[in-house]
């Protein structure tokens, strides 16, 4: 049944509010399976008053406070949202599209944008030995105080805390920038006024820009992702483009089976804007069946393209024989949900993050936001100890991206921690930091998912770790693992076949706890369109590596070495 937005009072035009009109759209769907609710192509603006309110965890997001939510789809089953083209704008703290306790759900033909973006921007106007001036746009509202620069969203001034040296001749970080005048680092800087419209940039500046350079300003919490899916299946999301979002451009936690088909997070032509999402592109917490993610691009976000991860949360208290309370460790995720009755739990000692026991869940009692007692079915053995961790072994999702192109953004490229089955090939990956990173860590972001069987083929990689701080190779495989020699092996069967590196700097792979790595049939290219940083001396670094097979690879500019643990050979041939 298709339902027309016509009908509930939709209009077009910046003056108008259509939040009201969409709430009555999807009343009318919510009694109509496979109903198709219709937007006639044109431009809509919505605005965070009127809206729906709800009080989310949302994963990698700052947590607390209750969102206003444009489109709330929550239980719903088989459900089309089509825009036919139409734009839809923003104003504000808000989220577009929640997608909540549903099952088969598609959004398709949209773009989604704000009509004032959650960041500004601005040119450096004068360089000197210790300070840097940035020219504002003009008709920006903006006041300096304190030392600092705040700058208007959602009806609030908000205060600018990090900065980024944007190549205008690239849109992309500039050459050896990182982080290095934001986070911690911004915070030891002041900003004050130098002339009307012009701030200038004083203190320990650990990274100079040049002048003409663009410089991408931060400010407010990571609260709102364009699209949250959360306790949902069968979601399919199609010719859908994001130029912005304030937070990620998707988020999904404990869904299963997600299907992005030409999902953009990009930059809307002739916007003169440089980034897009101010976090991830894509993110997916504790999912499980199938993620495909297939001729997307993701491109000027200020995280990453892509994270699939789950949570290793930790055990505080043995309460009983049977029950365990754990706390989220990570901020960012609590209260999205540590398992449900029915799940096998993992317990991981955190030094080695190797699993020694698994239990299923009988109960799970919330106690608040941080939190939560878990019951299993069966007493757990007297080996369980207090600071260990939990990681959930249901929740887990195979990973297929293809034809798919990042470049331009903020820190690394696909972030992959998850034990099934990953194919990443014929995608096309530009990132300042490592294009690909293989992680695991109980310590800091507490992502769990040691990788059991990877593909990384027929990509093509281009001047990856043009900045410090996000990588040390083009591909990262480095649990976070204190002394991997003392261990079995974290990560397993990972496969890098028939790529091209095209890439100013030596290091190709960097590995460490893996067992079953294979390079073969890549081919090396060096252009030189940066100096080379020299974090590597050899193309390849493997540490508390075994069943490795590097061979058969082409180097254009001479054999390139592969070190694996103390022994050295070339990449064209070889085993070990």
């Amino acid at each position: 049944m298709i339902i027309d937005m016509h009908d509930f009072g939709l209009k077009e035009g910046p003056e108008h509010d259509n939040a009201i009109a969409v709430y009555w759209g999807l009343k009318a769907c919510r009694n109509e399976p496979g109903a198709v609710l219709r937007f006639p192509q044109g431009t809509y603006h919505f605005r965070p008053e009127k809206a729906t309110e709800r009080f989310l965890y949302i994963t990698n997001h700052d947590q607390g406070g209750t969102r206003r939510i444009a489109f709330p789809i929550a239980g719903f089953e088989g459900l089309t949202i089509d825009g036919q083209g139409s734009a839809f704008i923003f104003h504000g703290p808000m989220i577009p599209f929640l997608v909540e306790g549903s099952k088969g759900v598609t959004l398709k033909n949209v773009t989604v944008d704000w009509e004032r973006p959650m960041f500004d921007q601005g040119t450096v106007a004068a360089v000197g030995d210790d300070w840097f001036d940035i020219r504002l746009r003009d008709g920006v509202e903006h006041e300096f105080r304190d030392n600092r620069l705040f700058f208007r969203f959602g009806g609030r001034m908000e205060p600018v805390w990090g900065l980024h040296d944007i190549d205008p001749a690239t849109m992309a970080h500039a050459y050896g920038s990182g982080d290095r005048i934001s986070w911690s680092s911004f915070a030891r800087l002041s900003m004050e006024q130098a002339a009307p419209g012009v701030a200038r940039v004083t203190g320990p500046i650990r990274h100079m820009p040049k002048e003409g350079h663009l410089i991408a300003m931060r400010f407010g919490r990571r609260e709102n992702p364009g699209v949250f899916l959360k306790d949902s299946e069968d979601i399919r999301i199609e010719r859908v483009t994001v130029h912005h979002a304030p937070g990620m451009g998707l988020v999904a936690q404990r869904c299963a089976d997600i299907a992005l088909e030409r999902f953009d997070v990009k930059l809307r032509e002739r916007s003169g804007r440089v980034v897009t999402a101010t976090a991830d592109a894509v993110h997916f917490t504790n999912c499980r069946g199938a993620i495909v993610i297939e001729h997307c691009l993701f491109e000027n976000q200020l995280d990453d393209p892509c994270n699939v991860h789950g949570i290793y949360s930790g055990i505080v208290e043995r309460l009983s024989d049977r029950t365990v309370l754990v706390r989220y460790l990570e901020s960012m995720t609590i209260g999205i949900g540590v398992a449900e009755p029915g799940d096998t739990m993992r317990f991981v000692r955190r030094e080695s993050l190797l699993g020694y026991a698994e239990g299923v869940v009988d109960d799970v009692s919330p106690i608040n936001g941080t939190f939560v007692a878990v019951t299993f079915k069966e007493p757990l053995p007297d080996t369980i100890g207090e600071g260990d961790v939990l990681e959930n072994a249901t929740w887990n999702a195979d990973l297929t991206v293809r034809h798919c192109t990042v470049r331009a953004n903020r820190a690394r490229g696909f972030l992959i921690t998850t034990p099934g089955k990953v194919l990443l090939e014929s995608n096309t990956i530009s990132a300042p930091g490592a294009g690909i990173k293989i992680s695991g860590d109980a310590n800091s972001w507490y992502e769990s998912g040691a990788v059991r069987d990877v593909t990384i083929r027929g990509n093509v990689f281009l001047d990856c770790n043009t900045c410090p701080d996000w990588g040390r190779a083009v591909i990262d495989i480095d649990p976070e693992i204190e002394e991997p020699e003392r261990f079995d092996c974290y990560h397993r069967n990972i496969r890098i076949e028939d790529n091209t590196f095209r890439t100013f700097d030596t290091g190709l792979v960097y590995g460490r706890s893996v067992d079953g790595f294979t390079f073969r049939r890549n081919t090396i290219e060096r252009p030189r369109h940066y100096p080379a940083r020299g974090t590597q001396k050899h193309a390849i670094e493997l540490t508390a590596a075994r069943n490795v097979d590097i061979a058969d690879n082409v180097c254009a500019d001479g054999p390139g070495t592969a070190l694996v643990g103390t022994d050295e050979y070339p990449i064209g041939g070889g085993k070990r």
